[in-house]
């Protein structure tokens, strides 16, 4: 008998329940045979579908948490609205008229959205930026102290918002927290937006607790009736809808039909009916409750 062959190097290398030694052939043959292109092929397009599935439900898991998260910086900005409306007879932050310390509701409600010429230590800014820095938290940006009302500028930013229309035009400019209150940026030449909300002046805390007072503003102007004309994707929640927030400050999500005028026609006659069928609570109003009151962003 002449000497036994040498056994294969690559079995010496392998496991022998996965490996088999074939004599004839002096060869090793694996037992568990590589995947073929058409396996390769059809794992791919398994593993594709998975992603094609999950990335959008990731995509909404994140949407409803930032949504979850502007409805609780709300909260805390209506904690402050009732505070301040303890410390003013009822009334909820509202600007004065220039020139018209006696100035009625009515006329009070054609000028929330204005500044003064020249904002000062006397004056206030425009829009909400003015109504907070100038009205709300006066007392600290002009006399020193600390914020009473709304502590963190950081609430006054929804989380999905990454842009906003500038003061009283579409142009659009970078929404970004302030660093503190005093620096909340409250004049036309603003650079940035430190805030992501329409505000309704001039409701008191003894009105209607489903009169809706607060929510997610959209890229264009939302001063009184320009207010929910148009939902872009670039807005805080999309075309999805809004959180609004009511005068006993609980907070609903409202959703809609898309971003178009006539599905937010729908959700503007949700939010304002009540004020709608409402009859005015001061003299001299034409109209109903609805004209007694003013939307600004």
């Amino acid at each position: 008998m002449g000497p036994k062959p040498a056994k294969p190097q690559c079995c010496r290398i392998k496991t022998l329940d996965s490996v088999e030694f074939n004599p004839a052939s002096n060869t090793c043959r694996n037992s568990h045979p590589a995947f073929t292109l058409i396996e390769l092929l059809v794992v791919i397009a398994i593993i594709s579908l998975l992603i094609s599935i999950l990335v959008p439900a990731l995509g909404r898991a994140r949407e409803q948490a930032k949504r979850t998260v502007c409805a609780s910086n709300m909260r805390q900005i209506g904690v402050g609205f009732v505070q301040y409306a303890e410390d003013f007879d009822g009334w909820f932050p509202a600007k004065p008229k220039v020139g018209n310390p006696n100035a009625t509701v009515p006329e009070l409600a054609t000028v929330q959205q204005l500044g003064t010429p020249s904002p000062g230590d006397q004056g206030w800014g425009p829009q909400f930026a003015g109504m907070v820095h100038d009205i709300m938290e006066r007392q600290f940006t002009r006399e020193g102290g600390a914020p009473k009302y709304i502590l963190e500028p950081k609430v006054l930013i929804c989380p999905s918002d990454t842009s906003g229309n500038k003061f009283n035009v579409n142009d659009q400019l970078p929404v970004v927290a302030a660093p503190d209150m005093a620096r909340l940026q409250a004049t036309n030449a603003a650079t940035e937006k430190n805030y992501s909300y329409m505000y309704v002046a001039l409701w008191r805390n003894d009105d209607r607790a489903d009169f809706f007072m607060f929510g997610d503003e959209s890229n264009r102007q939302d001063n009184a009736t320009n207010s929910l004309t148009g939902l872009t994707t670039e807005d805080n929640h999309g075309r999805n809808g809004i959180n609004a927030m009511f005068v006993d400050t609980h907070v609903e999500w409202k959703g809609t039909r898309g971003g178009d005028l006539n599905s937010l026609q729908e959700l503007a006659d949700k939010l304002w009916g009540p004020a709608v069928f409402a009859r005015p609570r001061y003299p001299g109003t034409v109209g109903n409750r609805s004209s007694e009151v003013q939307t600004i962003d």
